[in-house]
């Protein structure tokens, strides 16, 4: 009696598929002997067959699968064939989890082409955009604007190469990579797509989380990953961005700024609305300084809360806007208000009134998340912009610092100041991290912050003049505080 030959190898299931190598015999050819050598994956009866390579006839197909002796081509030969069997048992795994697996998914995956237009990498990147735009109100929308301008890119490089489904590969993005360092040629013969290193290395790091999302989702499994910090593998170096570290301003220069505000040292050629602008600016500018570094947005957020009454108006206290809805463990942050804080305040800010916003030109009572940015936006712009006109034509300065600059330059001046880290961690709002002593250490106190934040401006070399020399435009400048003091002075003599 015959033996009965096997017609399947390394039969397995995942969820509701189940996948084997067999050979395909679906053929129009007759006197046919050999049959392609395929992975067979069916669902509901319904297979799915993809070649590997190779054609076998079936008693070839029966004596591979039964091979025993390691030294025999044909066990050399199973040996290939389980590696097949471990790579397609590791993809479904990996595929969609928690879901059930289609067989359109899974030829996704193994040819990188769908029978639909409804999953694909382009597909992905835009559903990643999407829900950065819509998730938690929407507050991830500018992070959304860089993936989108990121794709806008690819898109306009790759114009003359059609990404169908999961068909790409590292070649597609080493073509992206150079348009972006080098421009190319559209239809119309215009170069187009050359942007600076800074940006190519974020739109870079943009999409390789979009090869990461797909492969999170069970796609492209088998492609080689496009991305490396190892320039020798041939593969995309994603451009670090320049430095920060050098991207601040020392006390002396913030000092300088500060009196720059004080005495009103505006260009004799601007004209007095335009030096009303400068002023304003130059003063936000210091207020972001000596807030412990926080961005616009915060500034644009922040209130005269309870507990700025509570402290007596001596203390701010808001939690970062870029980070209130994160899952690590945000510190609320406290700013002492120092008294040259205090004198910008008197000028820059709205009236203390209890749950007002402290800036509220900058929001104009605007709620929607999208003209919030816009506006914030606008006003970075404004500050950056009248800020490096007055260091250029006022000032005489070669640097040309931006409003991100401040945060880098309260952290800096601070560290080269002494302070310990705890501090800065603490005053920049930054995770209290996983050490568990850091949640049992009570918050810097008041004082302490006060003489902390005191080294950011260098005010100690000037002297107060006498009263003999005060004169009715040195006290039209004077804070509150200084109007005070004035006043105390002269009832002592």
């Amino acid at each position: 009696m015959a033996q009965k030959l096997v017609t399947s190898f390394g039969t397995f299931s995942e969820r509701k598929c189940t996948m084997a190598l067999v050979l395909d015999k679906r053929t129009n050819r007759k006197n046919t002997a050999a049959y392609p050598l395929s992975a067979r994956f069916t669902i509901d009866r319904k297979p799915y067959y993809y070649h590997v390579g190779g054609n076998f006839t079936p008693k070839e197909f029966s004596e591979i699968s039964n091979a025993q002796k390691s030294k025999s081509p044909k066990y050399a030969t199973k040996l290939i064939w389980q590696s097949y069997i471990d790579k397609y048992k590791d993809m479904l795994e990996s595929l969609n989890r928690g879901k059930e697996l289609t067989l359109d998914s899974i030829r996704i995956v193994v040819e990188g082409k769908s029978t639909t237009e409804e999953t694909s990498f382009l597909k992905v990147w835009e559903g990643l955009i999407h829900r950065l735009q819509t998730e938690n109100g929407g507050e991830r929308a500018t992070t959304a604007d860089i993936y989108r301008n990121a794709l806008n890119s690819f898109k306009r490089i790759l114009w003359d190469t059609k990404i169908v489904g999961f068909k790409i590969s590292k070649e597609e993005l080493i073509k992206w990579n150079n348009g972006m360092k080098n421009g190319v040629l559209n239809a119309d013969g215009v170069l187009v797509g050359k942007i600076a290193d800074a940006t190519r290395g974020i739109y870079l790091r943009h999409a390789r989380a979009v090869w990461n999302e797909c492969t999170k989702q069970g796609y492209l499994l088998n492609v080689e990953y496009p991305f490396s910090n190892v320039a020798q593998k041939g593969l995309i170096v994603i451009p670090k961005g320049p430095s920060k570290k050098d991207s601040y301003l020392d006390v002396q220069k913030m000092t300088r700024l500060y009196q720059a505000f004080i005495n009103h040292e505006y260009h004799e050629s601007w004209d007095e609305e335009y030096k009303k602008r400068v002023h304003h600016s130059l003063g936000m500018f210091l207020v972001q300084y000596l807030c412990n570094g926080f961005n616009l947005m915060d500034a644009a957020h922040l209130t005269y809360s309870q507990f700025y009454f509570d402290m007596e108006r001596r203390a701010f206290k808001f939690r970062r806007h870029k980070t209130r809805n994160s899952a690590q463990t945000e510190r609320e942050v406290v700013v002492p208000i120092i008294e040259p804080l205090q004198r910008i305040l008197d000028e820059v800010a709205a009236e203390p009134s209890k749950g007002s916003h402290v800036f509220p030109y900058i929001l104009q009572g605007e709620t929607n998340e999208a003209k919030v940015r816009k506006l914030v936006s606008q006003e970075n712009s404004n500050i950056a912009d009248r800020v490096r006109n007055l260091c250029a034509n006022v000032l005489k300065w070669e640097v040309s610092p931006s409003n991100t600059w401040v945060r880098h330059s309260f952290a800096t001046n601070l560290s080269h100041a002494g302070i310990k880290e705890s501090y800065l961690k603490e005053c920049m709002g930054h995770s209290e991290g996983q050490n568990m002593t850091e949640g049992y250490i009570g918050r810097t106190p008041l004082d302490k912050m006060f003489e902390y934040n005191n080294a950011l401006l260098d005010l100690n070399h000037a002297k107060p003049k006498q009263l003999e020399n005060v004169t009715a435009k040195d006290i039209k400048k004077m804070s509150k505080k200084e109007m005070a003091a004035l006043l105390a002075k002269l009832v002592e003599e």
